[in-house]
């Protein structure tokens, strides 16, 4: 997991270091091709008098002053569509890691930490129901048997992990692998690093 983290924030150094400089080179073009269109209008104005003359250039500052505003913002909306793009990619790939895992030896160690740590919160007995994947089913089963707990299948946990559902006491413990992979997902695109 050290490695995800570690992952994480060289994609946000990646991420933001792109997004800087991708922002930066667009406002900058807009800005000059701005500046040389104002500076060549006002060198015209200066030359020509009268009220109908400031009237255009006030208009034509206006005009590009929306159109740099315009241009700014589909630089932004491409940096953010870029950025998503990055961190999709990311996610898929911790999402694979996370499958690699639920496939080798370690995830049944997992597995049994989550039934210890329901019980260290809230004790299992038969009022409980421990809900998992069907591939889990025979794995959680036996780890959960001595408890007397039922267990059944979830088809909405889809990486893995458990649910601890405690109708009578309206206990509910989700230790699934799904939710910590859409808390991690939401948290990361909320950091502050992340936002335009």
């Amino acid at each position: 997991m050290a490695d995800l983290v570690t992952k994480l924030g060289q994609l946000e150094k990646r991420i933001k270091a792109a997004a800087e400089a991708d922002a930066k080179n667009i406002l900058a073009d807009a800005e000059k091709r701005a500046e040389a269109m104002i500076n060549e209008e006002n060198e015209r104005s200066e030359k020509e008098h009268g009220s109908a003359l400031n009237a255009r250039v006030s208009k034509y500052r206006s005009t590009e002053r929306k159109r740099v505003s315009e241009k700014k913002y589909a630089a932004d909306r491409k940096v953010l569509l870029h950025r998503n793009e990055l961190v999709d990619g990311l996610f898929g790939e911790i999402r694979k890691e996370i499958g690699d895992f639920t496939a080798s030896g370690d995830y049944a160690a997992h597995l049994e930490k989550c039934v210890k740590a329901a019980d260290s919160r809230e004790k299992l007995d038969a009022s409980a129901t421990v809900y998992c994947r069907k591939a889990d089913l025979d794995a959680v089963g036996k780890l959960a048997g001595p408890y007397g707990v039922k267990v059944e299948t979830d088809r909405n946990i889809v990486l893995g992990g458990l649910i601890f559902k405690y109708p009578e006491k309206g206990i509910y413990i989700d230790l699934t692998l799904d939710t910590a992979f859409e808390s991690e997902r939401g948290a990361f695109a909320a950091r502050s690093e992340m936002q335009l």
